[in-house]
């Protein structure tokens, strides 16, 4: 770990249990390190309905979509910033994956730190991991973060 420096960290963020494990131990890092956390959230740009409504885009759904996911972006940046970290946020349309890997090669980022949900069996079978696929797709280390049961 010494020769390892680590500038920015990459926070991906669904908002759930695990995002919110992974952003604990991404502000502790930050603070060891003196880095900069970008939290990001990818929202897919389309749902999969069962029919007769096949496709249908996210935006129709949830009009005002985006804005709800800047107000949580900003109220976990201040949680960040709180704790005397630089946060930047960032929110994109498309696939989780292939986003959160883009946004990591755009920044340069040194290290990504995500939570998984550590669904198995059918469940990740059929929708599969985004962390997984980060894990496989990204320039630079993934540390990835288990949701703990509580106590």
């Amino acid at each position: 770990m010494e020769d390892m420096t680590i500038r920015k960290i990459l926070v991906p963020t669904d908002f759930s249990d695990a995002a919110g494990g992974a952003l604990r131990i991404a502000i502790g890092m930050a603070r060891t390190f003196q880095a900069s956390i970008e939290l990001i959230h990818v929202t897919a740009t389309v749902a999969i309905l069962p029919p007769p409504i096949d496709v249908v885009a996210f935006a129709a759904m949830i009009p005002d979509l985006s804005q709800r996911v800047q107000e949580h972006l900003d109220e976990e940046a201040k949680r960040v910033r709180a704790e005397g970290i630089t946060c930047e946020t960032g929110f994109a349309e498309g696939t989780p994956h292939t986003e959160i890997v883009r946004r990591a090669q755009d920044l340069g980022v040194d290290l990504i730190v995500m939570g998984t949900h550590g669904h198995g069996g059918l469940t990740h079978a059929v929708l599969g991991s985004v962390t997984e696929r980060v894990l496989h797709r990204a320039h630079c280390p993934v540390l990835v973060v288990p949701v703990r049961p509580a106590s």
